[in-house]
């Protein structure tokens, strides 16, 4: 593209330069619908498989430390090659944060009520993570070869609402149709850009032949007239008065001004890439993988209610001391390797011989507080009442964030267990100072603002909370790293020190909220150890 600015020569912008510009007028929507329009929409990676491990791992141990994700899939792919691999666990079940309650599950944060679910119909809540999306090739690499049954997940759901109660203006406190937010605020920029584009106030940034393109594409949409490029009610808005059969043509439902669309923040951050619309659930729930990935473990492979109370190394292998939390018998591991995937938080304050610059490291991420909710009902009044299958309507309520819908049993009869709150970050760890009950009724409180007279009312008084922050042996959801800490402290940890690596997902930086960023850890620890075997 070309700048004409009447100076003797040519200024060349990119197509990049422009989108930015444009961006900063119309947004994210108005960028993608440019992007569209001229083909640059993005394509993903390739799939991606573990590591190949070169070494023979007979009469070599490796002690690893947690039986979440990454700790058993470890063991699982350096058993393949003959290590014998022993897991040492503190929590009395496996999985980390890969967590489903159901029937008979307990929950027992610090200083905190014993929570013992009672859903029924052989109902489940993700409370740890809940979502696959297509982009995330290991987890679905081990779904796939462990036999873990998939189904889509429904991520957006258009007809879930958006409620802002924190503006002014005719919006405030309604429920809007996330379809119609969405489709008005993409109708009224493009009018806007359609314009720009016909009045010329783009030709100093775009080619004639680009200009014509964008002004087609954004017409194509069927959401601007062609003529008078103005923003109207259509088709894709949908209707006030569903349309019927002889003379009953429909009435199109009204649009929202652009000016009180402005004053509403809720919905108008565009997710990233990890959020697409459909995803994936394992069938029956998310612990469904981790199960998967014990059930291919050599029997006395993991040892659960095993505390570890210090990590002690020398150059020929490593001792692990750590207690029975139901003995309180007091035992030693001993092994050629030490393999840490307990969040860093937890690790940092295990007695140690490390050296003074590791320690450091281990301290660098802050664990991230993580708050969930699962509520169940006795009627599916969001699918019955208000066409809401799966998805997720979203409030600027402190706390609360989003309110998540069942993608399984849809149509069904029966009751439906819904996420009642998700939150982070400072909101979270708010939020979790409340009792259980408090949590719970916070959460039917905002849910009936959504949904009038239905969730107080549906509500059975089956419910689980969920504050990963305050469990003793993950102390959040997941852990933060800030840019400068990352480029000073990662180094470090990922080096590890002769016979002790570390691993999780919280060195997988971008993706350590992520099961795939459990997945993408253990290779990256698995490379390594192959390598320090290889060299003796």
């Amino acid at each position: 593209m070309i700048i004409k600015d009447g100076t003797p020569g040519e200024i060349q912008i990119s197509k990049r330069q422009l989108l930015k510009s444009i961006g900063m007028v119309g947004g994210s929507t108005a960028v993608f619908a440019a992007m569209q329009g001229w083909d640059l929409a993005g394509a993903t990676e390739p799939t991606k498989a573990p590591p190949k491990i070169t070494t023979d791992g007979h009469g070599k141990k490796i002690i690893i430390l947690g039986a979440g994700l990454s700790g058993m899939t470890i063991a699982y792919e350096l058993s393949k090659k003959g290590y014998e691999c022993q897991i040492i666990e503190a929590d009395d079940k496996i999985g980390g944060r890969c967590q489903s309650a159901r029937k008979g599950s307990v929950i027992q944060e610090v200083n905190s009520d014993k929570q013992t679910c009672n859903f029924e119909s052989g109902q489940y809540f993700n409370y740890g993570p809940w979502r696959i999306p297509a982009q995330h090739h290991p987890t679905l690499h081990y779904c796939h070869k462990l036999g873990v049954a998939l189904e889509p997940l429904i991520n957006k759901s258009p007809m879930a609402y958006y409620l802002a109660d924190n503006i002014e203006g005719p919006l405030k406190g309604q429920r809007l149709r996330q379809t119609d937010v969405d489709l008005d605020r993409q109708g009224h920029i493009g009018e806007l850009l359609a314009k720009c584009a016909d009045q010329g106030k783009l030709d100093d940034m775009v080619s004639v032949e680009d200009r014509e393109m964008l002004l087609e594409y954004l017409k194509a949409q069927g959401l601007i007239n062609r003529r008078e490029l103005n923003y109207r009610p259509n088709r894709a808005r949908g209707w006030k008065d569903y349309p019927g059969a002889g003379e009953d043509f429909g009435v199109y439902s009204d649009i929202y001004k652009l000016t009180d669309l402005f004053k509403m923040k809720v919905g108008a951050h565009l997710e990233n890439e990890d959020h697409p619309v459909v995803m994936f659930q394992p069938i029956g729930g998310m612990d469904r993988i981790a199960h998967a990935l014990y059930d291919t473990l050599l029997k006395g492979t993991v040892h659960l209610n095993r505390e570890v109370t210090n990590i002690s190394q020398t150059t020929d292998g490593v001792s692990i001391k750590y207690k029975d939390t139901v003995s309180g018998e007091e035992m030693t591991a001993m092994g050629d390797y030490c393999i840490s995937t307990i969040q860093f938080p937890v690790v940092s304050k295990i007695e140690n011989n490390f050296n003074p610059e590791l320690q450091k490291a281990l301290k660098a991420p802050a664990g991230s507080p993580a708050f969930k909710q699962g509520l169940q009902f006795n009627r599916r009044f969001w699918e019955q009442d208000d066409m809401i299958y799966g998805g997720a309507s979203m409030t600027d309520t402190p706390g609360h964030a989003i309110t998540a819908y069942p993608s399984s049993e849809l149509h069904s009869n029966g009751p439906g267990v819904v996420l009642g709150s998700y939150i982070w970050g400072g909101e979270a760890a708010r939020l979790s100072n409340l009792s259980n009950k408090d949590r719970v009724e916070f959460a039917l409180n905002v849910g009936e603002k959504l949904h009038p007279g239905n969730f107080h009312h549906h509500y059975n008084g089956n419910a689980v909370t969920m504050a990963w922050h305050r469990m003793k042996y993950h102390l959040g959801g997941w852990v933060t790293w800030t840019r400068r800490k990352r480029q000073r402290q990662l180094p470090t940890i990922l080096k590890g020190e002769n016979r002790v690596l570390f691993s999780g997902n919280g060195i997988a930086t971008v993706q350590n909220g992520w099961m795939v960023g459990a997945f993408e850890g253990a290779w990256l620890t698995i490379k390594e150890l192959d390598k320090r075997a290889a060299q003796g």
